[in-house]
């Protein structure tokens, strides 16, 4: 099932639901994508907190309210009724509002293979550092990996430094120490931010030789929580199979929803 929010109403998403001129088909928008599970959406205030941060530091102008973006999450997931649903909320400056909703993800703790593109993480693109709507250079990035036949894309700087994932946040075990790189020119990802609450993280970009060596690897955003990466251009990370801290990590994530 497929529903859409707009203005109030609510539909099955196969009409139009934004205008020509809205700022969000010009990349002027922001977006947030999280699971909810049964009508509850665990981490919708720290998903709200950074949407609002995003509007006031981009000055977007004229912004939804929290009231009426949590009342039309609401709405939506109670014409959805119960199950594991993909929300996603899209606004912009011109106060337009747009929540829509679908299956989630299968929950699952199998290992993923990635590859690196080296140069597509530029720390100094303060952008990046906020949801937007211009979002193309990330979707590019993950359909090249998939092509490659893998499942994520592992951003680098020129260095070959680990940034991030093309649609997650990235950590590494480095001689035991969690280590990911910090929220500069990258997103400051709301699975990323409890991470850093519940475990102690080195952050700092890992050196090229630091990842490849690492003894494990994982992703997290807030839609699949941990996804611990076992190979990466081909190689095996480690052991080549699900490490114990990535384990751990999601099991606190679980159970500080």
């Amino acid at each position: 099932m497929n529903l859409v929010w707009r203005a109030g109403r609510i539909g099955d998403g196969r009409t139009p639901a934004l205008t020509a001129d809205d700022p969000t088909t010009r990349g002027l928008g922001l977006f947030e994508t999280m699971r909810a599970r049964d009508g509850d959406v665990p981490w919708l205030d720290d998903h709200l907190d950074r949407l609002e941060r995003s509007a006031r530091e981009l000055d977007l102008g004229p912004f939804p309210t929290r009231r009426r973006l949590r009342a039309a999450v609401a709405d939506l997931l109670a014409a959805a009724g119960p199950g594991d649903w993909r929300v996603t909320i899209t606004a912009s400056g011109a106060e337009s509002l747009l929540v829509a909703l679908g299956p989630a993800p299968a929950p699952s703790d199998e290992g993923v293979s990635a590859v690196t593109l080296r140069g597509e993480w530029l720390p100094a693109r303060r952008l990046a550092e906020h949801k937007t709507t211009g979002y193309g250079a990330y979707l590019l990035a993950q359909r090249r990996a998939e092509a490659a036949g893998a499942e994520h894309a592992l951003l680098l700087d020129e260095r070959g430094r680990l940034g991030e994932a093309a649609v997650a946040n990235a950590f590494c075990v480095v001689d035991g120490v969690l280590v990911t790189a910090p929220a500069r020119g990258l997103l400051p990802g709301v699975a990323r931010a409890r991470v850093l609450r519940l475990a102690e993280v080195d952050e700092r970009a890992p050196e090229e030789r630091e990842w490849r060596s690492a003894s494990e690897v994982f992703l997290t955003n807030a839609l699949r929580g941990v996804v611990p990466v076992v190979r990466i251009d081909g190689r095996p990370v480690g052991e080549g199979s699900v490490g114990d801290r990535a384990r751990s990590v999601a099991e606190a994530l679980a159970h500080n929803g």
